[in-house]
């Protein structure tokens, strides 16, 4: 274990094992935007053969239809750039970003999900919501909590995200009617990296530990008690997360 710590920070390992949570949990809805691109591709590139095919489609229509396939592939290179850039996560800048935004990403990404179980994932947005932290790290984790939320909760439940701005912050409220166990430190964690960790704890230690490096904070509203049985994924009955983050200067 020193070793290891000589060349990684605790923080450094415990994000990995993050990451590699939510890469698991969330493949599927990996596959289906890769596939949605591909399909477009596909769909372009036919349309353009037929019409080739045909013959006696004026030039313009096949500049038009080349076109569409020309946008088709770009849209497709730039969304597999996107889904590499999730997965590995590599190191990533605060930069300035609306917050409602982020979560609709979110919920998009994870409408098969919520679909499959028939959950509504809700949002409550402001104007002007506007933040800065590292955006693609942020979302990330928010989909993992989101995707541990769905996964624990019955079908057809509502999960539900609030906005609010508060003392120069704004802050997100989720509310699914699940609370969770107590969240350790990181340095508490390392001593227990040999055991299976409980997912939620992974996921939202490095929710905290992003919000209070960017001048944030994270609450969970309740706990439950350290001796109560939550099951595999730690998730229990009732309650709220919020994650606060500070409103970008105009």
């Amino acid at each position: 274990m020193s070793a290891i710590l000589t060349a990684w920070r605790v923080e450094d390992v415990l994000d990995a094992a993050v990451q590699t949570l939510i890469n698991g949990r969330c493949r599927q809805a990996y596959v289906h935007d890769m596939r949605g691109g591909l399909q477009a591709v596909h769909s372009s590139v036919e349309l353009l053969s037929r019409a080739a095919k045909r013959g006696g489609v004026d030039e313009a229509r096949l500049t038009s239809i080349a076109g569409l396939a020309k946008r088709a592939m770009a849209n497709q290179e730039q969304a597999l750039i996107g889904i590499v850039n999730q997965i590995t996560m590599p190191p990533e800048a605060a930069s300035t970003f609306d917050l409602a935004q982020l979560l609709t990403d979110v919920q998009q990404f994870l409408r098969n999900d919520t679909a499959h179980k028939d959950i509504r994932f809700e949002i409550h947005a402001i104007p002007d919501a506007t933040v800065s932290a590292p955006r693609a790290k942020l979302r990330s984790l928010l989909v993992g909590f989101v995707a541990l939320c769905v996964d624990a909760l019955p079908a057809g439940a509502l999960l539900r995200a609030d906005l609010a701005r508060m003392a120069g912050h704004v802050e997100i409220e989720i509310r699914s009617g699940l609370s969770f166990a107590p969240v350790r430190n990181g340095a508490d964690l390392m001593h227990h990296v040999g055991d299976a960790l409980p997912p939620h704890e992974l996921v939202l230690g490095a929710l905290q530990r992003l919000a209070l490096a960017h001048g944030g904070g994270v609450e969970f509203l309740p706990q439950q008690d350290p001796g109560v049985e939550v099951g595999a994924t730690g998730i229990a009955e009732a309650a709220l997360l919020r994650v606060r983050l500070p409103l970008a200067p105009p």
